[in-house]
């Protein structure tokens, strides 16, 4: 909602007062966008200071299109994995999953990132256009004052005024609560461990190996002969691991996945890794009054399609192309909601359906996956419709659209 009423069109002069919750890849990417049209964007980061984190990250052809509108892909690129496939194997060796970009188009390919070098990108765009970052300051809520909001932080100040706050804090913005928006949240027992470095075993595809639904390991190649390492288990598991000691957890590890051993050499201690958990939302809107929620602030979901930094390079593209057109922000909001509703909802139901099918306790589901899977990926029209999904190419249950180079 804008401050001025609706049938008040501002002209091109005007600009919002705009507060980000959240400096990461949506919240730098917004500042950059927002600020180049005009606006005067502020980012709060809870964090006493933003610098480069985390692992790696897969970029699919629907994210890499955003990049390429930002202007910052061949940056990216150039230090960055090619991947020309994705591969699940299980333990006996049997392959369960082969899904090659190159059948949908012969010029697609997913792209191996490391997150780090992703933020550092983009928060130097944003600070490029002049867009004011505050570290070291947590948000705890907003609230609605004459004119606009302020925010809430923890040290029991508040903000200066905000026209409207756009929230992109990840799958735990305490302002989703603050919204008072009807939301579901479920938390996954299944989380990951976390480790970037050095691995030359696998350079051109996402390889994961799998045991039933409670053994789970990947390798992402990330570029410059880095790999980003994950190995999927509860907090129980890893308690019991932290118990018996590194050397048991390497030795499942090799057992399961030999292609690891180089990462394994690394590692001496789990304090060098980062363990990680995952959760699932469903809000009944992405926005109310003076406020959007955008990335894992608005649909968070586990990691199992590789989807989430896409789809939240994705919203924030697309948000601010609807300001752009309608000049204020409770317009805009609408419009955004109605472009990616059905998109979102694909998304997180089909994370929602993969999940369980690859870390969940029983047995029957990973029966059921490797009888049917494998078969699936050999079926012409079933594997058009998984690599669409893997390239963020679909809209819909029925509707997609080929974004080809």
């Amino acid at each position: 909602m804008s401050i001025y009423p609706e049938s008040q069109i501002p002209s091109r002069e005007y600009m919002m007062k705009i507060a980000i919750s959240g400096c990461g890849i949506a919240g730098t990417a917004a500042g950059f966008l927002l600020a180049q049209q005009g606006h005067a964007v502020t980012i709060f980061e809870q964090a006493e200071k933003c610098r480069p984190v985390g692992a790696g990250i897969l970029i699919q052809p629907i994210g890499q299109r955003v990049l390429k509108e930002l202007g910052v892909y061949d940056q990216i690129e150039q230090q960055s994995a090619h991947l020309n496939y994705i591969e699940a194997i299980k333990h006996t060796g049997s392959r369960l999953v082969f899904l090659e970009y190159q059948r949908l188009h012969r010029q697609l390919f997913g792209l191996g990132v490391h997150r780090g070098l992703l933020f550092s990108t983009l928060l130097e765009l944003s600070r490029k256009v002049g867009v004011e970052i505050r570290e070291n300051s947590r948000i705890t809520g907003y609230r609605h004052i004459a004119g606009g909001v302020v925010l809430e932080l923890d040290t029991q100040e508040q903000s200066e005024l905000f026209d409207c706050i756009l929230a992109t804090d990840g799958a735990r913005s305490p302002l989703r609560k603050a919204s008072g928006i009807r939301h579901h949240a479920v938390d996954y027992e299944y989380g990951a461990l976390w480790k970037t470095g050095s691995c030359t075993a696998v350079t051109d595809r996402l390889l994961q190996t799998v045991e039933g639904t409670k053994k789970l390991a990947g390798l992402l190649p990330i570029g410059n002969q880095q790999c980003s390492f994950f190995w999927g288990l509860t907090a129980d598991q890893f308690a019991r691991y932290q118990e018996q000691g590194i050397e048991t957890w390497k030795e499942d590890v090799r057992q399961l996945c030999p292609q690891a051993e180089e990462m394994l050499t690394q590692i001496n201690r789990f304090e060098e890794l980062t363990f990680t958990t995952y959760r699932d939302v469903s809000m009944k809107s992405c926005w109310a009054d003076r406020i959007i929620f955008l990335g894992d602030a608005a649909h968070p979901t586990s990691p199992h399609l590789g989807q989430g930094a896409n789809l939240a390079l994705e919203d924030v593209w697309e948000f601010a192309e609807c300001l752009k057109t309608s000049l204020e922000f409770g317009p805009a909001c609408r419009r955004f909601a109605a472009k990616r509703q059905s998109k979102i909802q694909y998304y997180q139901r089909v994370t929602r359906w993969l999940t369980p099918f690859f870390q969940s306790d029983g047995w029957l589901k990973g029966w059921g996956r490797d009888l049917f899977l494998p078969l699936m990926c050999q079926t012409p029209v079933l594997r058009e419709q998984m690599l669409k999904t893997l390239c963020g190419f679909k809209s819909g249950w029925i509707s997609s659209r080929i974004d080809a180079p």
